[in-house]
């Protein structure tokens, strides 16, 4: 109990309203279960027929974050399953969401795809984030309106704020044409939008999409969509440079260079037959370029030091080299660490292993930051009496050198950063 009031807010003020929650954590087994999804999905449809559908989701998240956060605080799990367990949790709310509005309608097949961008879409849900969501129809689907009634519902069964609180924040802002688009569009029209609307930031971002819950045949086609259009091998050669400065080799062994162009230019055809509007030969020059109007515009001012996210050599850094390098690559791996280890595995990152060791270590910072709160912070407090908590939190006993590791770690991310995108 004292590890748990003394580690998160969140949780000491949820275990006041409801003690029946902890004793039942501690003196059962629950403690040590490593949930799945489908698991979590399994133990939410036992409550389908309560009355009151809002309230039975709300408690048993609430019960769910009280497992998961304990887990943490006493160290039955490392950091990396926390976000796995996290992210499951989320998944799980979702689909069940989508379970409770459709039987509501009478409908048994789901009409559109729910996929998961950013840190859903990566897998690293942490204590506080948002769920950014994007709803897809299939190419064919007619009656749009009736679609984003149902879009709606789901949205307000997760993120509508009750006397229990709310599941998860949502946002769909990240869909075509923003808020001024619609919740639900056919694939088709996503296709068009990315294809000759799009900017280039909201390419980068379908580096880091997934298939969350819906309809499966329609998740599946859209990743092979955002698979096609955020790899930059062949918008390359849509743009008339050859696939070997692009970084595309021959399928097979003994192949020709001349071969490996023709497998690239089917590949392009089949992808569309024509490059991204988005699309400029210094596509990367131009990320680093909204890397440092993100690092300017949303790091408080004069609080650069504190700004583990925003602030120079923050966790941005390493997002962006993660998304950069599956662009040229061609990866699809939404995982920002998975895909930093990719990169070091293929050779093509430099000074891997520094980036990776002070990625991990500012990434499990915020985790400690936003498991007292359970908001989305990116900011370390800047009041002496909040920081040095967190600093000893963090496994530091005093400020100094927790600020002396700070330093470090985001010195050593940037340096890296530089290299990969210039000075």
């Amino acid at each position: 109990m004292l590890l748990l009031f003394d580690r998160s807010e969140y949780l000491a003020e949820l275990a006041i309203r409801s003690p029946d929650l902890v004793d039942m954590l501690v003196t059962g087994e629950r403690l040590v279960q490593r949930k799945t999804s489908e698991e979590i999905l399994r133990e939410l449809q036992r409550g389908s027929e309560d009355a009151d559908q809002f309230a039975w989701l709300r408690r048993y998240h609430e019960a769910e974050l009280m497992r998961i956060g304990l887990r943490d605080i006493l160290g039955l799990v490392d950091f990396e399953q926390n976000l796995t367990e996290l992210t499951a949790l989320a998944d799980a709310c979702i689909q069940y969401a989508l379970e409770v509005v459709l039987r509501s309608h009478g409908l048994e097949r789901p009409p559109f795809a729910i996929i998961g961008l950013g840190k859903l879409g990566g897998c690293e849900i942490n204590y506080g984030s948002d769920l950014d969501l994007m709803f897809v129809a299939d190419r064919k689907a007619k009656d749009l309106a009736a679609l984003q009634r149902l879009a709606v519902e789901v949205l307000e069964l997760l993120s509508r704020r009750t006397e229990h609180g709310i599941v998860f924040h949502t946002d769909v802002r990240l869909r075509p044409d923003g808020e001024k688009g619609l919740l639900v569009n056919t694939l088709d029209a996503h296709e068009q939008y990315y294809r000759h609307r799009a900017q280039l930031w909201e390419i980068q971002a379908l580096t880091r999409t997934r298939y969350v819950a819906g309809n499966l045949q329609i998740g599946e086609e859209f990743q092979q969509l955002a698979a096609s259009l955020s790899d930059f091998r062949l918008e390359n050669v849509a743009a008339g440079f050859p696939l070997r400065s692009a970084g595309m080799t021959s399928p097979q062994k003994g192949f020709s260079a001349a071969h490996a162009e023709a497998v690239g230019a089917t590949r392009l055809r089949s992808a569309g037959g024509r490059g991204l509007a988005a699309y400029r030969p210094d596509w990367k020059a131009e990320i680093h370029k909204m890397r440092m109007r993100i690092e300017r515009d949303r790091t408080p001012p004069g609080k650069d030091h504190l700004a583990i996210k925003t602030g120079k050599g923050g966790l941005m850094d390493a997002e962006f080299i993660a998304q950069a390098l599956c662009m040229q690559y061609g990866w699809r791996e939404a995982h920002t660490l998975r895909a930093l280890e990719r990169a070091r595995a293929a050779g093509v990152l430099p000074d891997a292993d520094k980036l990776i060791e002070n990625y991990s270590q500012l990434r499990r910072v915020e985790g400690i930051l936003r498991r007292w709160s359970y908001e989305g912070e990116t900011v370390l407090p800047d009041d002496p009496a909040p920081f040095y908590r967190v600093s000893v939190r963090c496994g530091f006993s005093t400020p100094d050198a927790f600020r002396h590791a700070l330093e470090h770690w985001r010195t050593a991310i940037r340096e890296v950063y530089s290299k990969v995108f210039g000075p």
